[in-house]
This record gives structure tokens, C-alpha cells and sequence, in this order.
């Protein structure tokens, strides 16, 4: 009984305060909801430049995503979803035509391709968005291609300059990306490869899939890390990146407070007689900084040496061995980015 009399003075007093609150939700229909209408628009107008890219028709289907940049058939996507593919045939949204692409370039440090496609002008195409614009919490809207249904897949920025995983499609090979946009938005096979964008309709980042149980939902390689590459493979025809002559994984500050050392780029091999070697940089060294930018998520040291320095230019290395750091002055070499 006490239970009850409980219950009903709960009940009561709920009751009472529903009746004190005068606000009401508006559900009258023509009511406009800005942000959907901004999804459904910016949604409308990249569909007809987003194509499925299909690298295997037997014993099935392998395809995912990419989008033009130019009007003569330059398409953007990701090296995952070409990976190992020995022909690759490209579906535009309302042409009934197959149209056999060809790989003009990539770069598997930033997970971005280029592809081409001949004898087509006057596509649609999308652009690139302010890469200093995109902000944790922005909405973003991913697009698949045509044998996807165009599917259209709203969401947020959960986070910025993560590393991710992603497992190439033809090689099955899993690649490491040092600085991603990391997203609410589901994302599947047949999207990945194709745009994030913006609610004003331009690219912050070139969709992926997610790996790994703790993963979120999707992500998407950073504007600011592949537009420099998209820009040099449609002006040379390849992609060329400053070296310091040597390989190295970028430790984080959690990672390098829990090893002791300092946050930046730690040296994992050195290329005889390159740079880093003429330098006297050794295997362990953790390099923190180039000239006065200092290394850290945002600015991991193989994503720096595309956006601020070019082969052949000067540079003063800092870096830290057995806890004291140094400085010294290399020349940069240029090579084609190599994969892991």
C-alpha cells in the first residue's frame, strides 16, 4: 500500500507540474528543420559527381566510392578501395556507360588516389573545402556512388587528427593513417572512397570505413593532408614528397609520456647515405620539431613535410637521443611516397 500511495504522489505531482509548464512542441507539418534541409540539399547536388568504382565483378562485386574533380574525368578516392586491382571500371550517376579508368596516382602515406577516365567532358564535380574551416562537432554528410543507390549518410565530427587503421581492399593489408577525421557517420564498403562534405556542399575529407571493434563509425582521410597530392598528380601527373631519408612512427603525447620520451616522430630506420644519415640521425631518435613548427597530432612529421617543405629546401631538425635534444641542418630529398 505504501508502495502505491508512493507511486500516486509521484504520479501527482508529475501530473501537477505538466500542468504548470506551458511550452509545447510545434509539430505542424511545413515546419522547415534547417539542418535536414541543408543535408537533403548538399545531398541533391553532389550525387551526379560521385561514381561507384568497381575493381572485381567475379565471383562478386568489389567496388566503392569516388567523385570528379575535374570535367574531363579526374576522380578522387582512396588507395583502400583500388588496392590490387588489375582493372578498374568507373559507373557515373546517369550514364549508362561503363568507363574503363586508369590509375594516374597515389599516395598510400595519406591514403589518397587519383584515377582517370577518357573521352567524357562536361562532368560535374565537386571542390574542396578551407581545410583551417573544419571543426569537432560540424555536421558532415557522406555520399556513395550510383551502384550504392547514392546513399546518403548524415553526421558529426567526433574528432580530429587521430590515427586510424583502414584495410586496403584488394591486398587485404592493413595501413596505418596518422590523421584522420573521425565521424559519426556509418559508412560502408560502397561509400568508402567517396566525399565528406559539408553543409555547403564542398569536401573536407574522402570517406572510410572504420576497423576495429573500439573504432567509431567511420572516418574520412583529412582534407588538409591530401589536397596538396591531388593538386601535384593533376599538374605533373605524380606525386613527389621531401624525405628526410628514413622511416619513422609518430608517437603521440600518451604514447610518449608512457615510453618516456618526447611527444614527435621517433626514427625507425635510416637510409645510407640519405639525409638523415649525412645528418647523423640514428635509429631511435625522436625528432620534435622542424624548423620552428613543433611535431605533434596535428602536425605528425610525414603530413608536415608535405603541407610546409619542399625537396631540395633546408631545414633545421630538432631532435631528442638519451634525453638531451639537438639540432642540425639537412637538404630534403624528393621521392614518390613509399608504402609501409
Amino acid at each position: 500500500m505504501t508502495a502505491l500511495v508512493a507511486a500516486g504522489v509521484t504520479l501527482g505531482i508529475l501530473r501537477l507540474q505538466s500542468r504548470t509548464n506551458p511550452q509545447q512542441v510545434n509539430l505542424r507539418s511545413g515546419v522547415t528543420i534547417s539542418e535536414e534541409s541543408a543535408v537533403i540539399q548538399v545531398a541533391a547536388r553532389a550525387k551526379p559527381a560521385v561514381v561507384s568504382v568497381v575493381t572485381q565483378e567475379q565471383p562478386s562485386v568489389t567496388r566503392g566510392s569516388g567523385f570528379l574533380v575535374t570535367s574531363d574525368g579526374y576522380i578522387v578516392t582512396a588507395v583502400s578501395v583500388i588496392s590490387g586491382a588489375s582493372k578498374m571500371t568507373v559507373l557515373v550517376t546517369g550514364d549508362a556507360n561503363l568507363h574503363v579508368a586508369r590509375l594516374v596516382d597515389y599516395d598510400c602515406q595519406t591514403g589518397v588516389a587519383v584515377l582517370k577516365i577518357d573521352q567524357v567532358n562536361g562532368l560535374p564535380t565537386l571542390v574542396f573545402a578551407d581545410p583551417t574551416a573544419l571543426a569537432q562537432g560540424q555536421v558532415v554528410v557522406a555520399v556513395g556512388g550510383p551502384l550504392d543507390g547514392s546513399a546518403v549518410t548524415p553526421g558529426y565530427v567526433s574528432s580530429l587528427h587521430r590515427p586510424a587503421v583502414v584495410t586496403e581492399s584488394g591486398t587485404q593489408r592493413s595501413v596505418e593513417i596518422s590523421d584522420t577525421v573521425q565521424t559519426t557517420t556509418a559508412i560502408g564498403a560502397g561509400t568508402a572512397g567517396g566525399p565528406l562534405l559539408n553543409v555547403g556542399g564542398q569536401v573536407v575529407g574522402v570517406a572510410m570505413q572504420s576497423q576495429g571493434s573500439n573504432a567509431p563509425t567511420g572516418f574520412g582521410l583529412n582534407v588538409a593532408d591530401i589536397v596538396d597530392d591531388v593538386q601535384q598528380i593533376l599538374s605533373t601527373g605524380q606525386v613527389v614528397v621531401s624525405s628526410l631519408g628514413a622511416t619513422s612512427t609518430d608517437m603521440t603525447q600518451q604514447a610518449a609520456a608512457l615510453a618516456g620520451l618526447p611527444e614527435g616522430s621517433q626514427l625507425i630506420t635510416v637510409d645510407k647515405g640519405g639525409p638523415a644519415d649525412a645528418a647523423g640521425l640514428q635509429p631511435g631518435d625522436v625528432i620534435t620539431q622542424l624548423d620552428d613548427v613543433k611535431l605533434d597530432a596535428a602536425h605528425p612529421l610525414r603530413l608536415l613535410l608535405r603541407s610546409r617543405f619542399r625537396p631540395d629546401q633546408r631545414v633545421a631538425v630538432t631532435y631528442s637521443r638519451a634525453g638531451a635534444s639537438t639540432q642540425v641542418q639537412l637538404t630534403l630529398a624528393g621521392q614518390h611516397p613509399v608504402c609501409a
